[in-house]
This record gives structure tokens, sequence and C-alpha cells, in this order.
């Protein structure tokens, strides 16, 4: 067996490789991705200390770079086994999070050193792209009669009724986050009763996780006006 990172191939069976997945829950409580762990532990040789060097060299700066795939392919170095991080495939990439040389008893640095990196990557959930969701209902009003003052030249001002009955008015304003898209936007709760010119949709440019995109914000507003009392609830998808 042969693992790769990027350019970078290890010798045959040369390290032990341990991996880990754990869930990633989005404030809402669903699973929004699955980070993956590799610890990769192995023994670099060579035939002297200078060719120990260069080879050293050689791993550091290969896991120097994030964004590379990493793979465990069969004897043939071309067939792909099912252990496999593809960083086109993860939110923001590969990430190599350690590169250790855990030991320096013995003959460390002879013909041979001990080395330990962990590789790590989140994979998105697509059934649960949603991340937040907030909405506000707002109402003002109640459709009974508009009074005016009326100034007078002595005394207080004189109440009158300007307007038997009144409009009620509402807004429906809201905010959601999607992982990997803009989630859709609700429709308006009362849509006969829209002020559909004051219709309001904002997106927001979502957040860039090195060469991937992430978090897409979109917010929403409407307006309603009605002759009768508008009653409601908020959304909570």
């Amino acid at each position: 067996m042969y693992l790769k990172y990027g350019p970078y191939t290890h010798a045959q069976n040369e390290p032990a490789i341990q991996i880990g997945k754990r869930a990633v829950f989005s404030p809402r409580g669903l699973r929004q991705s699955t980070r993956e762990t590799w610890r990769i532990v192995g023994v670099l040789h060579a035939a002297s200390q200078t060719a120990l060097t260069a080879a050293i060299a050689a791993l550091r700066a290969a896991y120097s770079v994030n964004g590379y795939d990493l793979g465990l392919f069969l004897d043939d170095q071309t067939t792909l086994t099912d252990h496999a991080m593809l960083s086109g495939a993860t939110l923001g990439g590969t990430r190599v999070t350690a590169l250790d040389f855990p030991s320096g008893s013995g003959a460390e640095y002879s013909t041979f050193r001990s080395y330990s990196i962990t590789v790590e990557a989140d994979f998105p959930d697509a059934t649960n792209n949603l991340l937040d969701f907030s909405e506000t209902l707002s109402f003002e009003g109640t459709g009974g009669p508009r009074i005016i003052f009326l100034d007078t030249l002595e005394g207080l001002p004189q109440p009158q009724i300007a307007q038997q009955r009144t409009t009620t008015r509402a807004r429906q304003q809201g905010r959601a986050v999607g992982l990997t898209t803009y989630p859709t936007v609700p429709p308006p709760i009362w849509p006969q009763a829209e002020m559909q010119p004051a219709r309001r949709l904002v997106l927001r440019s979502p957040r860039r996780a090195a060469g991937n995109l992430t978090e897409f914000p979109v917010e929403w507003s409407y307006s309603f006006e009605s002759i009768a009392p508008l009653a409601g609830t908020p959304g909570a998808p």
C-alpha cells in the first residue's frame, strides 16, 4: 500500500494510519459536516545522515501545504482505496494541523527518523444545508379610528375622529444561512395583503474558507397592509 499526499508518495507500507470521523453540528442541532482526521505515524529510512536530511526536508515541504488530496493506494500506486480525502469535496480543503518528530532517543537521526502527521478536513452534509434561520413579525395598528387633535385659540386641543376605520400593517423580516448554497427564501405569509413594491431581498457574500465558499446568508423583508387585523407566527423550518 502507498500513501500519497499531493505530489508526495510515502515509501511502500511505511506509515501507520489512524482515521477518525466525528459529526459537526450547526446551531440548529443538525449535522452540518463530518470532520475526518488522519493521524499518520511512520519512520523515514535512509542510507546516510545526508540522505536522511534530504528525506526529512521533502516530507516537511510536502506537508507544509494545505489543500492537497490525501489517499491510500493499492500496490499498483494508481488504484485508490476507500480511504481518501479529496480536497475539492471538502469545506476549505484538507488542512495539515501537525507535523512532529516525536522521538529523539536512541539512534534517531542516524539512518532513520520517526514522524507523526495530522491532516483533517470537513465534508459537508448535503441533507442539512440550512445552518441558521430567524424570522420576525411586527404589527402596527389595530384597525380602529384615527383621531387627530385640533389646536384651539384657548384651552386644550380638541380630539376629533378623522377616520372611523384604519388599516393594519405588518412586516415579515428574516435571515437564513446556507452551508454550501443560498437557502430558499420563505414566501410572504399573507400574499394577498403584501405591498409588493416594498419587498426587499438581500444576498450577502459567502465566507471563503481556503479555496471553497461556505455560509451563504440571505435576508428578506415583506410589508403588508390590510383592512382586517393580520394574525400569524414567524416561520421555523
